[in-house]
Protein backbone atom coordinates (compact mmCIF):
# COMPACT_ATOMS: atom_id res chain seq x y z
CA UNK A 1 0.00 0.00 0.00
CA UNK A 2 2.62 1.81 0.71
CA UNK A 3 4.18 1.87 -2.38
CA UNK A 4 1.19 2.58 -3.66
CA UNK A 5 0.41 5.65 -2.39
CA UNK A 6 4.64 6.99 -3.39
CA UNK A 7 3.25 6.26 -7.07
CA UNK A 8 0.65 7.82 -7.06
CA UNK A 9 2.01 11.03 -5.49
CA UNK A 10 4.90 11.00 -7.67
CA UNK A 11 2.36 11.15 -10.41
CA UNK A 12 0.29 13.75 -9.28
CA UNK A 13 3.69 16.20 -8.34
CA UNK A 14 4.57 15.11 -12.21
CA UNK A 15 1.39 16.24 -14.01
CA UNK A 16 1.17 19.53 -11.56
CA UNK A 17 4.75 20.41 -12.60
CA UNK A 18 3.93 19.73 -16.39
CA UNK A 19 1.20 21.85 -16.29
CA UNK A 20 2.47 24.15 -14.71
CA UNK A 21 5.52 24.57 -17.20
CA UNK A 22 2.86 24.64 -20.08
CA UNK A 23 0.77 27.49 -18.08
CA UNK A 24 3.98 29.21 -18.18
CA UNK A 25 5.21 29.02 -21.55
CA UNK A 26 1.68 30.07 -22.69
CA UNK A 27 1.39 33.09 -20.76
CA UNK A 28 4.94 34.19 -21.48
CA UNK A 29 4.98 33.56 -25.37
CA UNK A 30 0.82 33.53 -26.28
CA UNK A 31 2.40 32.42 -30.03
CA UNK A 32 3.39 29.18 -28.11
CA UNK A 33 -0.83 28.59 -27.96
CA UNK A 34 -1.56 29.99 -31.41
CA UNK A 35 -2.28 33.15 -30.92
CA UNK A 36 -1.03 35.16 -33.04
CA UNK A 37 -1.62 39.07 -34.05
CA UNK A 38 -3.61 39.40 -37.04
CA UNK A 39 -5.75 41.97 -39.53
CA UNK A 40 -7.52 41.91 -42.68
CA UNK A 41 -6.65 42.64 -46.24
CA UNK A 42 -10.14 44.26 -47.97
CA UNK A 43 -10.22 45.23 -52.07
CA UNK A 44 -11.95 44.60 -55.17
CA UNK A 45 -11.08 42.96 -58.40
CA UNK A 46 -11.81 44.70 -61.86
CA UNK A 47 -11.22 44.04 -65.74
CA UNK A 48 -8.83 46.65 -66.60
CA UNK A 49 -10.05 47.66 -70.39
CA UNK A 50 -13.87 47.20 -69.02
CA UNK A 51 -13.63 48.00 -65.28
CA UNK A 52 -16.04 45.32 -64.82
CA UNK A 53 -15.74 43.08 -61.80
CA UNK A 54 -14.41 39.98 -62.20
CA UNK A 55 -16.37 37.63 -59.94
CA UNK A 56 -14.97 34.22 -58.67
CA UNK A 57 -11.05 34.93 -59.24
CA UNK A 58 -9.03 33.61 -56.08
CA UNK A 59 -6.92 36.20 -54.05
CA UNK A 60 -4.06 34.62 -52.31
CA UNK A 61 -1.80 35.78 -49.32
CA UNK A 62 1.84 34.67 -49.82
CA UNK A 63 0.41 31.62 -51.15
CA UNK A 64 -1.13 30.42 -47.69
CA UNK A 65 -4.55 31.90 -47.53
CA UNK A 66 -7.19 31.95 -50.33
CA UNK A 67 -10.35 34.07 -50.87
CA UNK A 68 -13.11 34.18 -53.96
CA UNK A 69 -14.08 37.88 -55.09
CA UNK A 70 -17.96 37.82 -54.86
CA UNK A 71 -20.43 38.90 -57.64
CA UNK A 72 -19.25 42.55 -57.70
CA UNK A 73 -15.56 41.60 -57.48
CA UNK A 74 -15.00 42.46 -53.81
CA UNK A 75 -12.89 39.88 -51.64
CA UNK A 76 -12.16 40.30 -47.94
CA UNK A 77 -9.61 38.34 -46.49
CA UNK A 78 -9.71 37.69 -42.59
CA UNK A 79 -6.78 36.09 -40.19
CA UNK A 80 -3.25 37.99 -42.20
CA UNK A 81 -1.04 38.06 -39.93
CA UNK A 82 0.38 41.30 -38.74
CA UNK A 83 3.00 42.45 -41.10
CA UNK A 84 3.99 43.72 -44.96
CA UNK A 85 1.78 41.14 -47.25
CA UNK A 86 1.82 40.27 -51.23
CA UNK A 87 -0.84 39.15 -52.68
CA UNK A 88 -1.79 37.16 -55.99
CA UNK A 89 -4.78 37.40 -57.77
CA UNK A 90 -5.55 34.58 -60.21
CA UNK A 91 -8.76 34.76 -62.56
CA UNK A 92 -9.31 32.25 -65.78
CA UNK A 93 -8.87 34.19 -68.77
CA UNK A 94 -6.85 37.16 -67.02
CA UNK A 95 -3.01 37.27 -66.58
CA UNK A 96 -1.89 36.69 -62.60
CA UNK A 97 -1.59 40.27 -60.95
CA UNK A 98 0.92 40.34 -58.08
CA UNK A 99 0.61 43.76 -55.23
CA UNK A 100 2.93 43.75 -52.88
CA UNK A 101 3.89 46.04 -49.92
CA UNK A 102 0.31 45.85 -47.98
CA UNK A 103 0.41 47.05 -44.82
CA UNK A 104 -1.16 44.35 -42.15
CA UNK A 105 -2.03 46.27 -38.88
CA UNK A 106 -3.58 44.13 -36.08
CA UNK A 107 -7.25 44.06 -35.53
CA UNK A 108 -7.32 46.07 -38.58
CA UNK A 109 -8.70 45.92 -42.08
CA UNK A 110 -6.63 46.95 -44.36
CA UNK A 111 -7.50 48.60 -48.20
CA UNK A 112 -5.91 46.46 -51.31
CA UNK A 113 -7.55 49.10 -53.55
CA UNK A 114 -8.65 48.31 -56.95
CA UNK A 115 -6.93 45.33 -58.93
CA UNK A 116 -7.08 45.58 -62.51
CA UNK A 117 -6.43 42.20 -64.29
CA UNK A 118 -5.02 42.08 -68.16
CA UNK A 119 -7.08 39.02 -70.32
CA UNK A 120 -5.09 36.70 -71.27
CA UNK A 121 -3.54 36.24 -74.95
Amino acid sequence: MTRHRLAVGRLARALAFGAAGILVVACVNPNAIGVQDTGSIYGRVVDATSQQPIPNAIVSVNSVLNQHTNDTGVFTIQNVPVGTQTLTVYANGYQTATVSGIVVVKSTASDAGLISLQRST
